[in-house]
């Protein structure tokens, strides 16, 4: 699952426009496979992810607070969620972990906003997931979330 669909399955079962949410997705070219090599079918699956972000009401771009924050979800009673992404890529699941956990942390302003990671629900994301501590994502208010076409699932154990 590429990363663009990552971001289409949260908003499309957690985050959905008509439930009152507000969705900001930032896109970057590689999302849409544009520039460098990408493999067959990708380009045409992030073009049907990106019409569907666009179709339940999703807005393109950066966040005027959080910039270049793969998603963010904001709703009058339940707050605003910032959402680092990881889909398939070359890079292993471990190392696309980490670069996601710093990402988060660097997004991390001290306000009432809550984050969260999200990633394809596969074993072996879900392995990497697992790894962070339960007292670790109590205390920064991180959520991790395993995203498919069948819905959203949040990892608790670890």
């Amino acid at each position: 699952m590429y990363q663009l669909e990552v971001k289409r399955w949260p908003v499309e079962h957690r985050f959905n426009p008509s439930a009152g949410w507000k969705v900001l997705v930032d896109i970057d070219a590689m999302e849409r496979a544009r520039g460098g090599s990408h493999p067959a079918g990708k380009e045409e699956r992030a073009a049907i992810a990106e019409a569907r972000l666009l179709e339940l009401g999703a807005q393109i771009g950066a966040h005027p607070q959080f910039g270049r924050a793969d998603l963010v979800a904001h709703h009058a009673i339940h707050g605003t969620l910032v959402v680092e992404v990881e889909g398939t890529s070359s890079r292993q699941p471990e190392q696309a972990m980490y670069s996601a956990l710093g990402q988060v942390v660097l997004l991390m302003r001290g306000g009432l906003e809550k984050f969260a990671l999200a990633v394809p629900d596969e074993p072996r994301w879900e392995r990497q997931l697992l790894k962070i501590p339960s007292h670790v994502k109590q205390v920064v208010g991180l959520s991790c979330l395993l995203v498919s076409e069948g819905g959203v699932r949040e990892v608790q154990a670890a």
